[in-house]
């Protein structure tokens, strides 16, 4: 059965230290990397929350559904932060929300709607890479927001510490595999050469056909 549609949550407000410039407006083949996590997830979005860094301006996205923009709640405190501060603007809204970051430009849609399938009864869903979770392309509800407030107070600013404190559902490898056998939906970019990588996968899919 398709999981119903839910709200996209995209992390905007990196430092972006390494590549030099802010990674939300870096264009790859015509694109911001915004634009691309949007169009990504856009069959799985009923609306977005991108989540930016306290006065970052965000470029202009294309969207059919509604887009809100909050500034983080904690600054400094990593993806935690992000991810607290987007689970917040949901307010009581029931249901789970799609969290991705907005520098993964090779997001898998097959994935994230296996992710949104598997969320009903667990307050987060969560891909395993080499025995590490993907936190930034994974699945969260409300009942992960207090738990994350609470982290964040005392300085614990580790999304794993998150994990631990709620009922997560750890997708093995072996199974996410099957729908993004390369794991390119884990590829971000940090520097110039990742953006050479994922300009190189591109060209190649669009050979593909």
């Amino acid at each position: 059965m398709e999981p119903e549609r839910c709200t996209v949550i995209i992390l905007a407000g990196g430092r972006s230290t390494r590549l030099g410039r802010d990674k939300a407006s870096a264009m790859l083949e015509g694109r911001t990397l915004l634009q691309r996590a949007v169009d990504a997830t856009s069959p799985l979005a009923d609306a977005y929350v991108i989540v930016t860094a306290k006065g970052q301006a965000l470029p202009e996205i294309d969207s059919e559904v509604l887009v809100h923009t909050v500034e983080d709640a904690y600054t400094d405190t990593g993806a935690l932060g992000g991810i607290y501060t987007g689970l917040l603007a949901l307010g009581d809204s029931p249901g789970a929300a799609l969290v991705v970051a907005c520098d993964m430009p090779l997001l898998q849609p097959s994935l994230l709607r296996e992710l949104l399938r598997l969320a009903p009864s667990h307050d987060a869903v969560v891909p395993m890479r080499d025995g590490l979770p993907e936190p930034l392309c994974a699945v969260y509800t409300a009942a992960c927001a207090e738990p994350a407030r609470r982290l964040l107070e005392r300085g614990a600013y580790k999304v794993a510490g998150l994990l631990d404190e709620v009922d997560a559902l750890r997708v093995p490898e072996g199974e996410w595999r099957l729908l993004d056998p390369d794991g390119h939906s884990f590829l971000n970019i940090n520097r110039e050469d990742d953006l050479d990588l994922a300009r190189s996968l591109i060209t190649q899919r669009t050979k593909r056909g």
